[in-house]
């Protein structure tokens, strides 16, 4: 039976049933510790809400465009209706249907439409897409699904011996679960209602300090490399943070053979030969054009008008969707992301034998993630028009 291939999205913190039990089984002394589900509640919470916030933009972009489009090509087709029906191509269309379409009647009706679109792709532009406040109303959900992301995950790396006590002792673990709802509040009481204000702080952190959500536990600790509880600590890590990452960023920078794609290699390049073919057919019309004395005579010039400011339209139609989608410096970003993660999950690997070291490049791993997300939230916070 042929099944559909989807990319799962947030499993790393364990969203679903299925989820969590592969997560237990793979990791049974871990499972009170990836397990948080006041954090996954608040996390769906966010995560709606900017993906209600992007989905709105997106369709008020795409309206948009649309309109503007549809506008300037109504209106480089007026001329056409202004021509007598005995001057379209010598006569040969003067029949009763041309010359009703070449009435006033239909000329003031296609100059109106094209007019309320134009209005309209501008309202719904400055209204839906290009308002700060909207831009910043998504840009502040995001921020938060990712840093409770990073406040999950920096879990494993700061409070390591809160975890590896908690595998141990049926009292640690009990009050391991009640300090973690104690962190929560204490991350919530600094950022829910104040998101605006961490937005800016986080666009303006460009030493990058601040990365951490959690205490980081003094260095002069030592661990033994045999020891189990933190072997599987490691495990769990790596495969739901360097692993999950690295496969996060090879799904972005996949290679997609649909043309409505979520992919941004896939977009770049549909955008980019789309404009060459556009090009190459202004191209054509302005050599129609020269050519009109000879092959060309019978067409007469406002048609070869026509032809070569609709490919200019729709080119800019194209342009403004390459700007609202980025896809150049999102393979750019991506590229750039997936080569850390890479690198980071190479040195893990290989300092099998040194946990501290290990856990350095946790804490590494973690400054890369916020490093991303940072580029993430500048761009788009700088753009003006984004889909």
């Amino acid at each position: 039976m042929h099944q559909t291939i989807t990319q799962k999205f947030n499993d790393d913190l364990l969203l679903t049933e299925s989820d969590r039990k592969l997560a237990f089984d793979l990791f049974p002394e871990l499972a009170h510790v990836l397990d948080f589900p006041e954090l996954r509640e608040l996390f769906v919470q966010y995560e709606a809400q900017a993906n209600r916030a992007k989905t709105s933009r997106r369709r008020a972009g795409s309206v948009a465009i649309i309109f503007a489009a549809v506008a300037l090509l109504a209106a480089s087709f007026t001329p056409l209706f202004e021509r007598s029906c005995t001057d379209c191509l010598g006569g040969a269309f003067c029949a009763p249907w041309f010359s009703a379409v070449c009435s006033a009647h239909w000329l003031s009706v296609v100059v109106g439409i094209s007019a309320l679109l134009g209005v309209a792709g501008t309202l719904i532009g400055s209204i839906g897409v290009l308002t700060r406040q909207s831009k910043e109303r998504w840009l502040c959900n995001r921020l938060m699904t990712e840093r409770l992301r990073q406040f999950q995950f920096q879990v494993l790396v700061c409070r390591i011996p809160e975890v590896l006590a908690s595998t141990v002792d049926s009292q640690a673990r009990e009050r391991f679960v009640s300090d973690r709802k104690s962190w929560l509040r204490e991350f919530r009481l600094t950022h829910e209602g104040r998101l605006a204000a961490k937005l800016r702080a986080v666009l303006e952190d460009d030493v990058e300090d601040d990365f951490l959500l959690h205490h980081d536990f003094e260095s002069r600790h030592r661990f033994d490399a045999t020891d189990r509880g933190l072997l599987r600590l490691f495990s769990a890590y790596r495969v739901l943070r360097l692993e999950h990452q690295l496969q996060y960023a090879d799904y972005k920078l996949r290679p997609d053979e649909r043309f409505f794609s979520t992919s941004c290699v896939r977009q770049l390049a549909i955008l980019r030969d789309v404009s060459l073919v556009l090009i190459f057919v202004v191209f054509v019309a302005h050599l129609a054009e020269v050519l009109s004395s000879g092959v060309w005579s019978d067409l007469p010039n406002t048609w070869v008008h026509v032809l070569i400011i609709w490919p200019v339209i729709l080119l800019l139609a194209v342009r403004a969707i390459e700007d609202g989608l980025q896809p150049g410096r999102e393979v750019e970003r991506y590229a750039r992301y997936r080569s850390s993660m890479s690198s980071l999950l190479s040195r893990f690997n290989k300092a099998a034998e040194n946990p501290e070291e290990r856990i350095r490049l946790m804490l590494e791993t973690e400054r890369t993630v916020y490093q991303e997300m940072r580029g993430f939230l500048r761009t788009n916070h700088e753009a003006r028009y984004v889909l």
